[in-house]
């Protein structure tokens, strides 16, 4: 008794709060209704009053003035007081005869009164009458505008605001009343139910009542978005709060379905935007405004479901498409919510239960794609922002997975579910293509998903399907664009397609993981690599992007140092270290050269880029050996020197077949490193011969590639030089090999050796090329260059001290001797830069003075055959130098060599004079001045003999340059002996110290006199 008291009570106040409106718009409706009787009732009698007056005009017999000027029709007037009199009848039917006769005159002479017809348009040739006799006519006055109600503040608020504030308020105290009532348990729960319906169905009926009148549009939507707030909250308590028998799962999915579509046929049928929102924020609101605190997982999300699928049904209508990302928006919430409360009480982390969140979030992205594109050619926009932000939460959701270890255990259930998301994610860009960074963003966190996952679970155990869920991961994000692009009208798929060829060497990057983790690395890992760098390839293939191709290889290279170095220093690694390295060489190359096969790419990055792959991959290799050789233990070098073998064999084949020539060198560079790095290492001087016999066979292997392929390299400069520097590089090896191993006193044989093969590769040149044009100049160039090394060699190994500057000079005389034959710039240069070399090693370097022992021999010693014979070639070199093309005339060369031989002489003077009178015993030359009469003199009278033979050289030479030089000598001969030298000798000695400076003095004079008398007027001029 006492809830059908309760419930009369909320019913009265219902109708409190209805009833006011109610009669307003009744009297209101009244009010018109009598407005317009009393407009209708003026307009009859200003009808009446004009037919009377047209009566009597036609009576009194004036039609056409009648016919012509109309009565005006006031719109209102003041009707005057009626004084009653006597009324002259007529009869009605001669009244009505008359006015049809005068009726059909006024339509004769309205016939005859008529404008002539128009004439017929004529038709214009020309489109412009540029003489300007008659102008285009005069557009056509636009159209008046419908005026515009302008835009009112206090209209806004006083008719929609309140309005709308007025049914969410309503909604509210509806919804506090039932839960104060529920709380206290005033109203038994059927009444609630009862009520609740009751009153939401009344609230839409009265909305769609009051909706008729124009003027009360906005608060019938609002009575409308009420009652469906109502009806909802009411439903969903009905379900999932009393459990009704008689609103089971299926009985309440049809009502709320009946509700939904009332609300979308509400909305749409009346043009109610309010009833949408309002609908929409009290259809979330009603499960938090009702929740009792306990997990009702699935009914929860299926009322959402049927709120979304009714907010996109509406969402379609006119201009309300910002509903559907409200709705995400709404979703997302309570999905975040529901996590939040639930998930971590409800042991939803363990067996099967994982599968409900999973399923709800993979659900929801299903219903906004498939909502979105019903009957549509293609997915809204809206749908599909909306598709990536629930996408995102799942995407999130799967990261916060990773800190329940039961969840992240069944690698195969979370990474499956992020595949699914991200398939999601693909199928909306497809649609809308702009939205193509949203997959490249997607990707990137499945990548980060991956190795955050891989860094905390991974095992040897689940590897396997590690390796798998990469590969699956890059390939979907890389080929589904691509092949998507090429099969749908997807507008390019813009980012997605762009950035599609470097997800697999992300995913081959990622494998560095497992590489690092786990000890031992499973040979199982290279292959997972190995299906990587293949997807990789087949994209450029496709894609004819090139980039990506080099970046997985610098990335396999890297991946498998790395697995040198993390595995255990010892020779059994080795094996499959070298035949991966061998292995994915070979891949690259073939890739390199079948990519290809039908021209480089265009761009320049794509086109550098292939260019270097076929060279990088067979380059890194002598990285990586390196890495071996200092990492392994490696006493039998051929392994190592057999994968070097099949590096040079590749890069030798694509620098004569692919007309690279800069391989070979390349080539020989990496194999010298390789030779070179293990003999520092690993040689043993026990067992020279595997190592010598490799470091002969690799020395002719460069030597004789370009006389076998001669006419594949006649346009390969390239190949020869490396053919000409093999024998330079390897001698380097050879020489200290047969030092350590076969000592003995004949070790300048060796360069003597090497000098045979150049000096015969010298005569095959000559022969099968045998005209001297701009290459076979620099043919001849190096392998005599190289000879003439080789020759001068001999004397620094076989003797000592300062031999290796003798032999520099001598081959730089020889070099400048063979340009003349052989005219090639860099025998000329070379040969200048090795004669400038030894003067700055001789002249300028003090440890000749300081680290160089004296031999004890006065004059014939190793200072007179190392500073003469190196100034002998300063002055041949000068005698032999021609510059045809005058490049250098600028620096002077022959004059420079001439000046550098001369000062060679001159110190070789004064360090034989401090040499014969150093202290016997003395391991240096001291340089030592005054205390000792017969040194000074000596140093005085040599400087003076040398002035003067200076000086018949610039005589004879006809050079001002030498002439000034011995002036210059000589007068510091002079000073020398006038400030010096006579302080420290008694009477006699001085007397004959001056005799013997005037004799060089008189005879300077003398030359120069007969000079000047031959000549008559001076010194000839510099030439």
């Amino acid at each position: 008794m006492e809830g059908l008291l309760v419930a009369l009570f909320v019913l009265f106040l219902i109708w409190l709060l209805i009833a006011p409106i109610v009669a307003l718009v009744v009297a209101r409706n009244a009010k018109a209704r009598a407005e317009n009787a009393e407009h209708a009732l003026e307009k009859t009698k200003s009808r009446v009053e004009w037919l009377e007056s047209e009566l009597r005009q036609l009576k009194e017999g004036n039609p056409s003035q009648a016919a012509r000027t109309p009565t005006k029709i006031p719109a209102k007037r003041e009707t005057p007081e009626i004084t009653p009199g006597p009324v002259k009848s007529t009869p009605l039917g001669a009244i009505l005869e008359r006015a049809s006769n005068e009726a059909r005159k006024a339509d004769e002479l309205r016939k005859s009164m008529a404008p002539p017809p128009l004439p017929e348009p004529v038709v214009r040739k020309k489109l412009v009458d540029w003489d300007g006799a008659s102008s285009p006519p005069a557009a056509p006055p636009p159209l008046p505008e419908e005026p515009q109600e302008p835009f009112s503040l206090e209209k806004f608020m006083g008719v929609k605001l309140f309005a709308w504030l007025g049914g969410v308020a309503m909604f509210f105290g509806v919804i506090f009343f039932v839960k104060y009532a529920f709380e206290n348990n005033l109203i038994s729960p059927a009444t609630r139910i009862t009520l609740g319906f009751v009153t939401g169905t009344g609230l839409l009926a009265g909305g769609l009542v009051i909706h008729r009148l124009p003027k009360y549009k906005v608060l019938a939507q609002a009575f409308c978005a009420t009652g469906v707030l109502i009806l909802y909250g009411v439903s969903f308590a009905a379900h999932a709060v009393y459990h009704f028998p008689a609103f089971g799962s299926i009985q309440t999915f049809v009502l709320m379905a009946g509700i939904t579509f009332a609300a979308f046929f509400i909305a749409v049928r009346l043009n109610a935007l309010v009833v949408a929102v309002l609908g929409m924020l009290g259809g979330f609101m009603t499960p938090v405004l009702l929740s009792t605190g306990q997990d009702q997982v699935l009914g929860l999300f299926g009322y959402i479901a049927l709120l979304d699928i009714g907010l996109l049904a509406v969402s379609r209508h006119g201009r309300w498409r910002f509903l559907t990302p409200c709705a995400a928006t709404g979703t997302a919430v309570m999905q975040i919510g529901w996590f939040f409360k639930f998930f971590g009480p409800g042991n939803y982390d363990e067996g099967s239960l994982t599968l409900i969140p999973m399923g709800i979030l993979l659900g929801f992205i299903v219903l906004f794609l498939a909502g979105g594109w019903i009957k549509r050619r293609r997915l809204s926009v809206y749908a599909a922002g909306s598709v990536v932000g629930l996408a995102a939460v799942a995407v999130a959701f799967a990261f916060v997975m990773l800190s329940y270890e039961s969840v992240a255990r069944r690698y195969f259930l979370l990474h499956g579910f992020l595949l699914l998301v991200h398939l999601g994610i693909i199928a909306t860009v497809i649609a809308r293509p702009r939205l193509g960074m949203a997959q490249v963003v997607a990707a990137l966190l499945g990548f980060l998903h991956l190795a955050l996952w891989t860094v905390w679970y991974l095992s040897v155990g689940n590897l396997h399907g590690t390796l798998a869920l990469y590969l699956v991961f890059g390939a979907l994000h890389a080929v589904a664009p691509v092949i998507l692009s090429r099969r749908m009208a997807t507008e390019g798929m813009g980012a997605p397609v762009k950035s599609s060829p470097w997800f697999p060497p992300l995913a081959l990057a990622i494998m560095v993981l497992p590489v690092l983790q786990l000890d031992p690395v499973p040979i199982t890992v290279w292959g997972g690599i190995l299906m990587a760098n293949l997807l990789v390839i087949a994209l450029a293939a496709a894609s004819r992007a090139v980039l990506p191709v080099l970046l997985s290889l610098f990335v396999t290279m890297i991946l498998a140092g790395i697995w040198l170095l993390h595995g255990p220093a010892s020779t059994a690694p080795l094996m499959p270290f070298l035949g991966v390295v061998s292995g994915f060489t070979l891949l690259f190359s073939a890739a390199g050269k079948w990519l290809f096969r039908d021209g480089l790419p265009e761009g320049g990055s794509d086109q550098l880029a292939a260019k270097l792959l076929p060279a990088a991959s067979a380059v890194l290799p002598f990285g990586l050996l390196l890495c071996a050789i200092d990492s392994l233990p490696i006493p039998d070098p051929s392994p190592v020197f057999a994968v070097s073998l099949l590096m040079t064999v590749l890069l030798a084949a694509l620098a004569i077949f692919g007309k690279q020539g800069k391989l070979l060198l390349i080539g020989l560079s990496g194999t010298a490193a390789v030779e070179g790095f293990w003999f520092v290492h690993h040689f043993d001087r026990g067992h020279p011969q595997v190592s010598l016999i490799w470091f002969i066979g690799f020395y002719l292997l460069f030597l004789v590639l370009p006389f076998v392929f001669r006419k594949r390299c006649v346009d390969l400069p390239e190949s020869w030089i490396a053919s000409a520097l093999s024998g330079v590089a390897h001698f380097l090896l050879i020489h200290p090999l047969i030092k350590q191993a076969f000592p003995n006193d004949v070790m300048g044989m060796v360069p003597a050796a090497f000098a045979v093969p150049s000096i015969f590769g010298l005569w095959a040149l000559l022969k099968f090329f045998p005209e001297m044009d701009k290459r076979q100049r620099s043919r001849a160039a190096w392998f005599g260059g190289v000879a003439l090394l080789f020759i001068t060699l001999i004397f620094p190994i076989q003797f000592e001290r300062q031999w290796i500057t003798v032999s520099w000079a001598i081959e730089g005389a020889l070099l400048i001797w063979l340009y003349r034959r052989v005219p090639h710039q860099g025998l000329l240069f070379t040969g200048l830069g090795l004669l400038v070399t030894t003067f700055v090693r001789l002249a300028l370097n003090p440890a000749v003075f300081t680290s160089y022992e004296r031999s004890g021999t006065p004059i014939l010693n190793w200072h007179i055959y190392a500073f003469g014979i190196v100034a002998a070639a300063q002055f041949i070199g000068a005698r032999w130098f021609r510059d045809p093309e005058n490049r250098l005339e600028a620096f002077k060369p022959v004059a420079g060599l001439y000046t550098m031989g001369g000062v060679l002489l001159f110190l070789l003077l004064n360090i034989e004079i401090a040499d014969f009178f150093t202290a016997p015993g003395s391991r240096y030359v001291a340089f030592e001045f005054g205390g000792n009469f017969a040194r000074d003199m000596t140093y005085s009278i040599a400087w003076g003999l040398f002035s003067l033979a200076l000086l018949g050289i610039g005589f004879r030479s006809g050079s001002k340059h030498a002439r000034f030089t011995a002036i210059a000598l000589l007068v510091l001969t002079l000073v020398k002996v006038f400030l010096h030298d006579l302080a420290a000798i008694q009477n006699i000695f001085r007397i004959g110290a001056l005799v013997g400076v005037a004799i060089i003095a008189f005879i300077a004079s003398f030359l120069y006199q007969r000079f000047f008398d031959k000549s008559g007027q001076g010194p000839p001029p510099l030439t």
